[in-house]
């Protein structure tokens, strides 16, 4: 896994989701280095193939926000477990013959299609007499997780082998190294030399006591861990000089005891991490950040994102390209024609505009001088009868007054009055004149303001036809 120098982001999560448990770590970089923001540790309650990813990553996001860790890019170390190594001796050929050669080697070491798998290649020593070990993942098990981390929030980067991005796990040329991992779930065990890993194994290292209690099933871990080293061919066999101890630090402690002697035997230095405060397991999503924020070299499994175009391009064989680019070309052709018969049409309109332009435009003001006037020539005199028969429902001493008055509507016209009145006797003396009006239906006094002098607002519906 290699972050580009142009993408890569300024701080970085690092998440470890291996043994049904959450482990994040928070990396920035600052003028010092880089430096360790935040931290995070939880159990998962649901599993990493879980058929619903969404609630998987519901369950992460409520995690992350429950440590207070809010950086979405991110870079996941995939469960050892998903893991398939397969390792080939490369003999002298030409790039294009070495990449056929892994691809069939892949068809026979792996148990599905290759192309169903994300493979990630690690060689060891020379181009030609050297090996290659091809680590694959199930695509859809990496598809999987990538969509609950995007339900989480979460942007991930790249999705690599965690053990690998521990200190020393991957060993240069010539200082080769067993590193085991140790936890209450099982065991991994990575082995690298020649500059690269050479193999990659899981093992079901414990039992559960009567209390309840993990063990290490020390013999048979041990068995399997002299079987693996005798499998590494004999040229990378001896470059290896140590067996590092991680993980669960009361187990690794009970491993030390079991496989010092064998270690003596075999010529490697046994050692064991000396941070019991802070196990390799731990230590995992802080170094996974870390060396992306670096630019290391680790194993990556992120699938290809291709181009829509590709997609497209992808999903449709060549005839069938073929029609769709045929109607793609009639239908530009079709669209041209259109277009040009909309040019047409508005140029014939503007022709016919322009001619009767001056007419249309003496008629215009014509019409504009009609509606002008036309309320001034209502032989009705609508609005000064409903003025009249109003005001003289108004006491004579000038007791009730009208400020405004405005009439809505044609026919049956809708009136209101607003104006002041001395006191209430007189507005309800004006109310029931109005009342016996012929003319005058559905009266209300809307609003009264004040005392003296009170504020009305009355309303009422003229109907001259009204028996």
């Amino acid at each position: 896994m290699s972050v580009s120098q142009q993408k890569r982001p300024s701080a970085l999560l690092g998440l470890d989701l291996a043994g049904g448990r959450l482990r994040a770590s928070h990396v920035a970089r600052t003028k010092g280095g880089l430096e360790t923001v935040k931290s995070a540790a939880a159990a998962l309650t649901l599993d990493l193939e879980h058929p619903e990813p969404e609630l998987l990553g519901r369950e992460i996001a409520n995690h992350l926000a429950a440590a207070g860790i809010r950086e979405r890019h991110c870079v996941v170390a995939v469960p050892p477990g998903w893991i398939m190594a397969q390792q080939t001796r490369m003999p002298d050929l030409a790039p294009e013959d070495a990449t056929s050669l892994l691809q069939l080697e892949a068809e026979k070491a792996f148990p599905c299609d290759p192309a169903e798998l994300q493979i990630a290649r690690s060689p060891q020593g020379p181009a030609a007499g050297g090996f290659v070990t091809q680590l694959a993942v199930r695509r859809e098990l990496v598809d999987r997780l990538a969509t609950a981390l995007r339900e989480a929030g979460l942007r991930p980067l790249g999705f690599t082998l965690g053990l690998a991005a521990l200190p020393g796990a991957i060993a240069p040329k010539g200082a080769g190294r067993l590193t085991l991992q140790i936890e209450p779930q099982g065991a991994t065990l990575l082995i690298s030399a020649g500059g690269g890993i050479v193999a990659l194994r899981t093992f079901e290292a414990t039992v559960a006591s009567e209390a309840g209690e993990h063990l290490i099933n020390g013999p048979a871990l041990a068995r399997e861990l002299r079987i693996t080293h005798e499998q590494v061919p004999p040229e990378l066999r001896a470059e290896l000089r140590t067996l590092f101890l991680t993980g669960d630090d009361a187990l690794a402690r009970q491993m030390e005891e079991t496989l010092r002697p064998w270690a003596r035997e075999a010529g490697l230095e046994l050692t064991r991490s000396g941070a019991p405060s802070q196990p390799g397991s731990d230590r995992i999503a802080e170094q996974l950040a870390a060396r992306a924020l670096e630019g290391a070299a680790l194993p990556e499994f992120m699938p290809p994102r291709p181009s829509r175009w590709a997609q497209l391009v992808a999903r449709y064989n060549s005839r069938r390209l073929a029609t769709i680019g045929f109607a793609a070309a009639a239908a530009a052709v079709i669209a041209l024609g259109v277009f040009a018969w909309q040019v047409y049409t508005r140029w014939s309109l503007r022709r016919e505009w322009e001619a009767m332009q001056q007419q249309a435009t003496t008629l215009e003001v014509v019409q504009g001088r009609i509606r002008e006037f036309r309320p001034w020539y209502d032989s009705a005199f609508r609005n000064l009868s409903i003025m009249r028969r109003v005001t003289e429902c108004f006491p004579d001493n000038g007791s009730v007054t009208a400020k405004t008055f405005e009439i809505h509507g044609t026919g049956s016209a809708t009136v209101t009055v607003t104006g002041t009145a001395r006191d209430n006797a007189a507005l309800l003396a004006t109310h029931d004149e109005l009342r016996k009006t012929r003319e005058v239906q559905a009266l209300k006094i809307e609003q009264i303001r004040g005392k003296v002098p009170a504020q009305f607002t009355l309303t009422f519906r003229w109907n001259p036809a009204a028996p």
